[in-house]
């Protein structure tokens, strides 16, 4: 007797990595959140494997077992390690990927997994792992390229000593992977120094906010708050952290107080140890720098509409190791950046392909110049907000991105799938034995 009924293909099956995930609200948490839901959305079955610990209040514990949009969190339990110290950072990273792997094991086995770049050396999970699941496609998001980083951070004489062996084992760790994921052209080009034959592909970290032209207003109350009357207001939103350096921006309000008071307002609605630093370089008569609490999810929309122009910086050492997502913040908003730092950087680069910011002139009163010239013509800065709306959409919005990761992981799982090899770990392959 035929069966006449059609037979059900399962959806595949992903497993997203990473140090935080949701309720979190620390930017790249939101990220992979995002990722996951998205490919839902695109006919995945989706499990997250993170932490039980929160970003912002390290003693804060989610519960272990979770579903959320569809998304099934699973969270393993690590100490309440200080972040800060880089001994504790790596201890915790060693706890995490062992904790990971006894978990993800009895998870699997997924036809995808997706691993984000936190804790410190998290591919190194893929050794074990390629073994493990030697037909399941291996992806590497990249947000910071280590060990690269330790060494622009200035680590100590025995962290810096250990960065070749790192790069040795980091190497290892790439050529197990499908696919390596970056942000921008030049971390392509640094992580391109490892000899692998995993397939590269730019996937930008897309903006947490897209609000559509018609939302494009300031808010009266908010641009006052941020800028009193300023005629003009530029924003740095966002945490500023060991890779951002605030102070060119500094010398530039203090150069444009010279010669128009408060004509031109620079404010910083940040978090993180760089924000102590500016704090302590503030002086009383910096009357056109103003410091606002960090922004809630709820308010960011309104708070970056606000202003004009938004600050970005980079420190030198850092070119190519990390992409600071508020550039991509401000684009989607359509406000243009000012940016301070390298000029081989991701950023730099996009500002001179698609002409969505200025570069701060070694020079600050040419810098200042032009800001005047921007405070005394709406016309030319509402130019500028448009390119940079335009921008944004064109290259860089989420459903754009999320439909190219789900393409992309589609793609490896068939080729995966054409040369698949027995899989001896797995609890079939041993009863077999």
């Amino acid at each position: 007797m035929n069966d006449s009924r059609t037979a059900v293909t399962p959806p595949l099956r992903a497993l997203l990595v990473y140090h935080f995930f949701h309720p979190d609200d620390v930017v790249s948490a939101r990220l992979f959140s995002d990722l996951a839901v998205g490919l839902g959305a695109r006919g995945w079955d989706v499990t997250a494997l993170t932490s039980v610990r929160s970003w912002a209040a390290p003693t804060r514990r989610y519960a272990q077992h979770e579903t959320w949009q569809g998304v099934r969190i699973e969270r393993v339990s690590r100490p309440s390690w200080d972040q800060r110290r880089p001994s504790h950072r790596l201890l915790n990273s060693a706890w995490l990927l062992g904790a990971w792997l006894r978990r993800s094991r009895g998870l699997g086995p997924f036809d995808a997994m997706v691993l984000g770049s936190d804790p410190a050396f998290a591919p190194l999970l893929f050794l074990p792992l390629r073994h493990i699941w030697p037909n399941s496609v291996l992806a590497h998001w990249c947000f910071d390229v280590y060990p690269e980083v330790i060494a622009a951070d200035g680590g100590g004489r025995g962290s810096r000593a250990l960065v070749p062996v790192a790069r040795a084992m980091m190497g290892a760790a790439y050529a197990r992977c499908d696919a390596i994921v970056d942000l921008g052209p030049r971390m392509r080009e640094r992580l391109s120094e490892y000899s692998t034959p995993a397939t590269r592909e730019t996937l930008v970290p897309w903006a947490l906010t897209e609000p559509d032209a018609t939302s494009s207003t300031a808010d009266p109350g908010i641009r006052r708050l941020l800028f009193g009357d300023a005629t003009l207001g530029l924003l740095y939103s966002g945490t500023l952290g060991r890779a951002h350096d605030f102070t060119s921006f500094l010398e530039l309000a203090r150069a444009s107080r010279a010669r128009n008071g408060n004509v031109i307002a620079f404010t910083f609605s940040s978090r993180g140890h760089g924000l102590q630093e500016l704090c302590r370089n503030l002086r009383s008569e910096d009357s056109n720098v103003r410091l606002v609490p960090f922004s809630t999810e709820a308010d960011l929309e309104a708070r970056l509409i606000s202003a004009d122009i938004h600050l970005l910086s980079l420190r030198r050492d850092w070119s190519g190791l990390v992409v600071p997502s508020k550039f991509f913040g401000a684009l989607a908003v359509g406000r243009p950046v000012l940016y301070s730092g390298p000029g081989d950087s991701d950023v730099a680069r996009w500002i001179r392909d698609l002409g969505v910011g200025w570069n701060v002139h070694p020079d600050p009163l040419e810098t200042v110049r032009l800001l005047e010239q921007l405070a005394g013509s709406r016309t030319q800065l509402e130019r500028a907000q448009s390119r940079a709306r335009s921008a944004y959409y064109a290259h860089f919005r989420k459903d754009v991105t999320l439909s190219r990761w789900d393409l992309l992981l589609r793609t490896l799982v068939q080729r995966r799938r054409q040369c698949a090899i027995p899989n001896f770990f797995s609890s079939a392959s041993t009863k077999a034995i």
